[in-house]
């Protein structure tokens, strides 16, 4: 079995993830795993092999983020092999007290920012003490800026917005999830120009329909070996959790690049945190 770590996994008190599930059937989405509780997320990934997994949520409007950041607090006390990223909201009116209680009080690994369900861009100025905070703290940012799965057109999403963030905290730790699909070279052009640029592979390596240029990717992961991080999107997923693992497997990755991405890289990552 291979063992990893997981750097993208969504998890959300009941009511929450009840009502996620009924706007992707709304949208068409099968979703194999919906409606389980967290025990058997819990079971089913340590079953793949998992060792430990960022827990992610996101807060969809202002003024939410203390009570769900209180129950992935929880949720990752009961199940250690979870690690927490708090979500936060640009328009929360205790924005202050929830940076400083998540980073400081209760010792978060980051931020997760979901933009297309919170309606901002990456750069809205909103934004900023956030980005501030974390890169104070040396605290990574998971923020879902890049455009894909949704149609082209959002006023929110797309590595433009990114870049603005970029050259203001230029050493700031930021993954992007999904490889930066459906803007793979500039999310690429972002690893080679700031030091603290992580993609993760969350969603895309068991899509052969999406027809992702895969020698170019693994002989880029081997350039950058220590810039990529495994993840699965789990439990969102329309396919399988192992049928991306089995995908990141076929790349043809040398033994220590495939260590970095399963294991060592999302460590590394948090290596501020002793985790």
């Amino acid at each position: 079995m291979v063992k990893f770590w997981d750097a993208h996994v969504h998890l959300f008190p009941q009511p929450l993830f009840k009502a996620i599930w009924r706007w992707f059937e709304n949208f068409g989405w099968e979703l194999p795993y919906a409606n389980l509780d967290v025990e058997r997320y819990v079971v089913y990934l340590r079953q793949m092999g998992m060792e430990r997994a960022f827990l992610l949520t996101y807060a969809h409007k202002p003024d939410m983020s203390l009570n769900l950041n209180k129950w992935v607090r929880d949720t990752c006390r009961q199940y250690p092999c979870f690690i927490p990223f708090a979500c936060i909201h640009p328009r929360d009116g205790n924005l202050e007290q929830v940076i400083s209680t998540v980073l400081d009080d209760w010792q978060f690994a980051g931020f997760k920012l979901q933009l297309a369900v919170q309606q901002f861009a990456a750069d809205d100025p909103g934004l900023d003490p956030v980005y501030q905070a974390a890169f104070e703290r040396q605290k990574p940012v998971i923020i879902h800026t890049g455009t894909a799965p949704y149609p082209p057109g959002s006023p929110y999403l797309g590595l433009d917005h990114m870049e603005k963030v970029m050259k203001k905290w230029p050493e700031l730790k930021v993954v992007i999830p999904h490889l930066g699909l459906n803007e793979m070279d500039k999310a690429f052009s972002f690893v080679e120009r700031y030091p603290n640029i992580y993609l993760d592979t969350s969603w895309v390596l068991d899509k052969p329909e999406l027809k992702l240029p895969l020698e170019r990717l693994a002989a880029f992961m081997e350039r950058f070996p220590e810039r990529f991080l495994y993840g699965s999107d789990f439990p969102i997923l329309e396919r399988k959790p192992e049928y991306g693992l089995e995908g990141l497997l076929q790349l043809g990755l040398t033994k220590q690049t495939l260590e970095n991405v399963l294991i060592h890289n999302a460590r590394q990552l948090l290596e501020h945190d002793k985790i």
